[in-house]
């Protein structure tokens, strides 16, 4: 069965679909895409026409077409806007299929003189009814589904394939699958729910097959010939207003009228069902396409209309010239009966229309609340009225935001929501100003202080280098001083040995000069200058012993004085050590202090630099 296809990749949501759609629930809304709701759906391809993207095409029975002409059990009938569809070569078209296994290819205009005759004989057999054809299998659905008032006004006479479809069934005993060839969607739901014909190929579909398989055809003579009876005035049913002309041919004065195009005609049902019936026409000839079944959603898609009407036309002409009698079919026509092909239609309306209640709680919702707010039909969202627009919304197929007149509310409220905001952030911006203007005063200072902290750091570590230097001369002489007291001391212990061996020397020249004296005594007189001798070499000995005492306690005098001149020396190269550390730590610490000293003079810079961005921001913003 056929059915409708969305591209959500080339679909923007711009609701030309549902703007040409007549049915207000066949298509929804997620504010991004628009989809088919397929059980709303009546087929009328108006959406597929409509869409400047490309973003909706369908799918029908093509493929199971060519499963069944490999399987050799199929048949065809054909529409006669077959003519339109494949100008020039739609004989080899339908020879081409009987050559790849269709058995039958049977004239649907057959099936429309048939349609015509039935027509005339349920009239004379009703005199009195008024009913509206059913041809148009797109506003057959729009009744069964969405109009159930129509139901009884349409015609019971079968469309013109089924007409073609009985015949083949009931009077040719043909029991092959029957596929019918068509420019429209909405026969696959006319077949389905009829059961006589199982599949739709469209026009289209089948020329796209012929192009993606590089089949072409030459126009020009072709011998193929429909299986069966040709058609004559039913050829140009596919022309608006084409059953019109027909029932015409029998009945002069019939009172028709005709309605094409979804634009119009699904209006003028709604008229039809409010008038009288005595103001209503015998029969009232409708059609969803504008330009006829030619132009259908399933024809070519370079279908031209002028080119369609000359080539129906030219059918009509060819018709005209034959005799009235072999175009009325006057002899076959009399074996058949009017019930075999009747139909019967059913109501298969899904959605239940809201009640007044609930449409005044959807108009609540999205804002409307008086008449005039109610019946803006801006056609924006692609709706003809607010309230189908509310129908839509109440049956979960849109959203109140998809309405025009809702979101320049929602953004009128937005804009004063932003104007108010701006207000208040004006005024905040006011206030950081003014807060930035003081810290711009108070960073000055900081900025100014830190620069001569900088300053006066770099000339601390200056001094303190200086002072550095200087310790580590006076540790320097400390340090010669040191190796002056160390050879005073090695000088003074060898004086001391002098001194020793000088002592040493005294106390034996005493003793000598003892034993002197004792030996002048023995000698006597002899002796006696011996003894002067001896007496003045032991005064030198005990001279020379003071002597060595006094060299002793001033040798001692001088020890004790170079030890402390080296206990002295070093406290004095401790304290300079501990000195020379301190220096050393408060080195580290000024340069430390001028490094931070410096990064915070630098920061502050920064702080002032995005302090006079944010002030030319503030002022920028203010401004504006």
């Amino acid at each position: 069965m056929a059915r409708v296809t969305v591209d959500v990749n080339k679909c923007i949501g711009c609701n030309a679909c549902i703007r040409a759609c007549p049915v207000p629930s066949a298509n929804s809304s997620d504010g991004n895409t628009v989809h088919c709701n397929p059980e709303e759906c009546i087929l009328c391809g108006e959406c597929i026409k409509a869409c400047p993207h490309g973003a909706r095409d369908y799918i029908d029975d093509m493929d199971t077409l060519l499963d069944l002409m490999r399987a050799g059990n199929v048949s065809v009938i054909v529409a006669p806007a077959i003519k339109s569809a494949f100008d020039g070569y739609w004989r080899h078209v339908l020879k081409w299929l009987k050559s790849n296994g269709v058995r039958e290819v049977y004239d649907g205009a057959f099936g429309a003189d048939i349609c015509t005759y039935m027509h005339i004989e349920y009239i004379k057999q009703h005199p009195g009814t008024k009913v509206i054809s059913q041809p148009c299998a797109a506003i057959v659905g729009y009744a069964e589904k969405h109009k159930n008032e129509l139901l009884p006004k349409l015609s019971p006479i079968q469309s013109p394939l089924l007409c073609a479809a009985v015949y083949i069934r009931k009077y040719l005993k043909n029991d092959d699958i029957l596929v019918g060839l068509t420019p429209c969607l909405a026969k696959s739901d006319e077949f389905k729910n009829t059961g006589i014909i199982s599949h739709d190929v469209t026009f289209r579909k089948l020329d796209e097959y012929f192009r993606s398989n590089g089949i072409n055809f030459e126009k020009g003579y072709c011998d193929f010939e429909f299986s069966a009876v040709r058609g004559f005035d039913g050829a140009f049913y596919p022309l608006p207003g084409g059953l019109k002309d027909c029932l015409k041919v029998y009945m002069p004065d019939m009172n028709v009228m005709t309605s094409e195009g979804a634009n119009k005609v699904y209006d003028d049902l709604e008229e039809y069902l409010k008038t009288p019936a005595t103001k209503l026409p015998t029969v009232f000839d409708v059609l969803s396409c504008e330009f006829g079944c030619n132009s259908g959603a399933g024809s070519r898609k370079d279908f031209n209309t002028f080119s369609a009407y000359d080539i129906m036309t030219s059918a009509k002409r060819w018709t005209n010239r034959n005799s009235l009698a072999k175009r009325l079919h006057k002899k076959l026509f009399k074996t058949l009966k009017l019930e075999d092909f009747l139909r019967t239609y059913e109501n298969r309306t899904i959605t239940v229309p809201p009640t007044e209640n609930e449409l005044d709680e959807i108009f609540n919702s999205m804002g409307k609340y008086t008449e005039i707010e109610r019946h803006v039909d801006c056609h924006a969202c692609g709706y003809k009225s607010c309230r189908h627009m509310a129908h839509s919304i109440f049956i979960g197929n849109n959203t109140p935001s998809n309405c025009a007149v809702f979101e320049k509310e929602n953004i009128n409220k937005l804009k004063e929501d932003v104007e108010l905001e701006h207000s208040q952030l004006s005024a905040s911006i006011q206030e950081i100003r003014a807060e930035l203007n003081l810290l711009q005063e108070k960073i000055g200072p900081i900025s100014a202080h830190s620069e001569e902290n900088r300053q006066k750091n770099e000339t601390i570590v200056d001094e303190m280098g200086a002072l550095q230097k200087s310790i580590t001369e006076i540790n320097h002489a400390v340090d010669d001083i040191c190796d002056s007291a160390k050879n005073i001391g090695n000088g003074i212990h060898g004086y001391n040995k002098i001194l020793k061996d000088i002592k040493s020397i005294a106390e034996q020249t005493n003793i000598l000069a003892i034993n002197a004296s004792i030996e002048a005594a023995n000698i006597g007189a002899a002796g006696k200058s011996f003894a002067v001798v001896a007496d003045e070499i032991r005064t030198l000995a005990v001279k020379s012993d003071e002597t060595v005492k006094r060299a002793e306690e001033h040798t001692n005098a001088i020890s004790g004085n170079l030890e402390s001149i080296n206990k002295n020396v070093g406290n004095i190269a401790k304290r300079v050590s501990e000195t020379n550390d301190t220096a050393n730590a408060t080195l580290q610490s000024v340069s430390e202090m001028s490094q931070s000293t410096s990064d915070i003079n630098s920061s502050v810079n920064e702080v002032f630099s995005v302090v006079e961005e944010i002030h030319a921001s503030v002022t920028s913003i203010t401004e504006n």
